[in-house]
């Protein structure tokens, strides 16, 4: 008798197939996105050659003595990769969301591994072009040196900043419920995290307290191991133990976030108002209505014998 085919094989060779549809179809509608091609390398480019114009006479001080461009350089590097991997996700996949395309995805047959690969893959291509360029530039015009034998830990921590960056991104999209909102909410969690994670400038007068809330978050712990590359000698991991714990943490709860609230359907993005409303007791919309002391369900009869919303 002969044997027959597996179906498991089919089923997993059939998902590698429409994963790998899905990675070229993001990736050149990344490209083709002029919003995404700016804020990943225009803006980070622009203010590598602006902020190191207007340096103050105090930064280099702070930083007991190191270049400015040195210490500019790959926060600008993990500023493109945060544009890349989590304004530009998270806007795109509203925008998405909202504009019924993952509606009509879900039809298919894609599974939610492949869109997610998809995406992050997308994110990853455009964010190490940037952050090439963006050394590049830094290394030509700046004067900023890279050792050699820094590249592979540069490359780790850029490989985990796109990770990290890319499904916070996508959990942070699953609360957004408007494009017109999408923008807006990921530059005003951006921007302030970013200000405190001595991205821009290194602190000079950061009160304790904090430094340890950046510290609590996945942004500050890669700009510092991305800067300490540029900053300092030696080989090795650049990270301490305590900040690897702290970006795969988030990135772990990020995913969790992600399976349970990730949504195809338009307007199902996770309200919070409406989830409070249910746990009050229904009184949200579609809820049992309180006229006169008396509840009564939504389309029940009244008195008068024909269908109402109450007396």
């Amino acid at each position: 008798m002969a044997a027959t085919p597996a179906i498991p094989d089919r089923r997993s060779r059939f998902g590698l197939q429409l994963a790998a549809g899905q990675v070229r179809y993001q990736v050149l509608l990344l490209l083709r996105s002029p919003i995404g091609t700016f804020t990943a390398l225009v803006i980070p480019l622009m203010l590598l050659v602006a902020l190191n114009v207007a340096t103050p006479e105090g930064t280099v001080r702070v930083l007991h003595g190191t270049r400015y461009a040195d210490f500019l350089t790959p926060a600008m590097a993990v500023f493109a990769v945060l544009n890349a991997c989590y304004v530009n996700v998270i806007t795109s996949t509203v925008l998405a969301r909202e504009g019924g395309i993952l509606k009509r995805l879900r039809g298919t047959p894609l599974p939610l591994w492949a869109y997610v690969l998809g995406r992050g893959v997308a994110a990853a291509v455009v964010a190490l072009a940037s952050v090439i360029v963006v050394v590049a530039v830094g290394s030509v015009f700046l004067h900023v040196h890279l050792d050699g034998g820094r590249v592979a830990a540069l490359a780790g921590v850029t490989g985990l900043g796109i990770v990290s960056f890319t499904i916070l991104g996508l959990a942070v999209s699953t609360l957004i419920p408007r494009p017109d909102s999408a923008l807006p909410v990921a530059y005003g969690t951006l921007l302030p995290l970013a200000f405190i994670s001595d991205v821009f400038f290194p602190a000079t007068g950061e009160p304790g307290w904090l430094h340890q809330v950046a510290a609590r978050f996945p942004l500050a712990p890669i700009a510092e191991a991305a800067e300490r590359i540029f900053t300092t000698t030696g080989t090795g991991w650049p990270m301490s133990q305590s900040q690897l714990t702290v970006t795969l943490a988030w990135t772990a709860g990020s995913s969790l976030i992600t399976g349970a609230a990730f949504r195809w359907q338009p307007g199902s993005a996770v309200s919070w108002h409406r989830t409070w409303g249910r746990r009050r007791g229904g009184r949200g919309r579609g809820g049992p209505r309180n006229v006169g002391g008396a509840q009564r369900p939504v389309g029940s009869v009244s008195n008068s014998g024909s269908p109402g919303r109450g007396p």
